[in-house]
């Protein structure tokens, strides 16, 4: 029920996903408790990028070049376009989705698109 007991549960639990993510859900704060094995796992990023955008943060590099994880993590968060690869931050797909979820997402977009009047 608290999210926030995941820091303190046995490390069976913290690298079970079903257990994770519903700590996540119950509670977007714990993803810095989230195992590393775990943030390279394409299935569990994808499904806590869905809870909160926030977790793109977490997600192992390789996954951030993921550009549907992307936007789906901006589409929950705009801000989460700031853990995006630069390439990413370039896409005007992905830079719409996060701006409209967030105004200030823009800061994070390319210099190229934050001085595009489209």
């Amino acid at each position: 029920k608290n999210g926030h007991a995941l820091k303190h549960a046995a490390a069976s639990l913290r690298e079970d996903r079903e257990v994770v993510l519903a700590a996540v859900a119950n509670n977007g704060c714990v993803v810095e408790h989230v195992p590393p094995s775990l943030w390279a796992d394409p299935e569990f990023v994808l499904a806590a990028v869905g809870i909160t955008g926030d977790a793109l943060e977490y997600a192992a590099y390789s996954l951030r070049e993921d550009r549907e994880l992307v936007l789906a993590a901006v589409a929950k968060n705009g801000l989460a376009l700031e853990y995006a690869p630069a390439w990413l931050q370039e896409d005007r797909e992905v830079v719409l989705a996060a701006v409209a979820k967030n105004g200030h997402a823009l800061e994070y977009a390319a210099a190229s698109l934050r001085e595009d009047r489209e």
